[in-house]
């Protein structure tokens, strides 16, 4: 029987059992860390590489230099050839006008002066008749200055009828008519192919000088009427152009027309807005026609012998306005001044 006093045993353990944490102890003395070395390029080799690299940023440079300036050199280029290109259109655009503005110059000189037939039918050349022409305008010119050196029967400046010539007038100057406007006298017409007369209905004259100073604000044709008898509706219009074409026109009763001389002058300003002074001188059968003071042609005619004088607008294609001013009429009826005999002058 055990003693139940006694004192237990220790508890026996086995000294295989995990009862201690196996706690590992590091080594000593502790390990070094072992570091890699950076590996570095030889001096020679960085030298050279840093010679190179300057080399390719200094071509980089040269290059984009040398390709700037190649473009703006081709850019100068292009730009210089582009002007010459466009002087050399200019001149040779001005000097093809030039060449057609004479072209058209010889061609209306060459209508006015070409041959001729006389009336016993024998030919003469283009130099003769040009001659002819040409001592018969000095001789015309000197019989315009001797029957405009007296003292005018007729002096009306066209600002108003205040001078009991009795122009004309209509109501306002914007529709088809005759109207003062602005110190002038102004035949508008507005229909295509029809033309205004606007007559001085308190003159009448047989032989004579009448001029008056025209200027052709639109269109393309205005002049003068004279002989004329407005009740009838007959009398001659001596029209200019802004080509400097010239026509001679008879009307009578309002049933017969027809163009009795035509062509060019260069006594004739041309364009729009220049003046000219139109003028005929009426003797008898005879009428020359002058522009500023140069003798145009001569027309003989026995249609019409006394009447009014008057302007008129011609409207050939474009709405059409004149205007007049400083009208004169020298009164040839006594005058013994010689009137140069004409030359055969075509016709067309």
């Amino acid at each position: 029987m055990a003693n139940e006093n006694s004192i237990p045993e220790p508890e026996r353990v086995s000294p295989t059992d995990d009862t201690v944490p196996n706690i590992p102890v590091p080594p000593w003395p502790p390990a070094q860390p072992q570091f890699q070395r950076r590996e570095t390029a030889p001096l020679g080799m960085l030298i050279f590489c840093g010679v190179l690299a300057l080399i390719l940023v200094a071509s980089g440079l040269g290059f984009i230099v040398y390709a700037t300036t190649t473009q703006y050199q081709k850019n100068e280029y292009t730009q210089a050839t582009v002007a010459a290109q466009a002087t050399l259109h200019a001149q040779s655009t001005i000097q093809a006008y030039g060449q057609a503005t004479a072209q058209a110059f010889g061609t209306a000189n060459a209508h006015i002066y070409a041959s001729a037939t006389a009336t016993n039918g024998v030919s003469v050349t283009q130099t003769t008749v040009a001659n002819n022409v040409g001592a018969t305008a000095t001789a015309y010119t000197n019989t315009f200055t001797q029957d405009t050196s007296g003292n005018a029967t007729l002096t009306d400046p066209l600002t108003d009828n205040s001078n009991n010539n009795n122009w004309d007038t209509s109501n306002g100057a914007t529709a088809s008519g005759c109207a003062f406007n602005s110190g002038t006298y102004h035949a508008i017409e507005r229909q295509r192919g029809s033309f205004q007369p606007c007559l001085a209905t308190a003159t009448n004259f047989s032989d004579f000088l009448y001029e008056v100073q025209m200027t052709v604000d639109t269109g393309t044709q205005g002049g003068i009427v004279f002989r004329a008898n407005g009740s009838q509706n007959s009398f001659y219009l001596f029209r200019i152009g802004i080509d400097g074409s010239y026509f001679l026109d008879v009307y009578k009763n309002a049933t017969t027309s027809a163009t009795l001389i035509t062509g060019y002058s260069a006594a004739i300003t041309p364009g729009l807005a220049q003046q000219n002074t139109v003028a005929v001188i009426a003797v008898q059968h005879t009428l020359d026609l002058y522009v500023n003071q140069q003798y145009v042609s001569s027309v003989t005619d026995s249609s019409l012998s006394a009447g009014e004088i008057g302007v008129a607008a011609y409207d050939t294609s474009v709405p059409t306005e004149i205007e007049f001013s400083n009208a004169q009429v020298w009164d040839l009826t006594s005058s013994t001044t010689p009137t140069p005999t004409p030359t055969p002058t075509p016709v067309g």
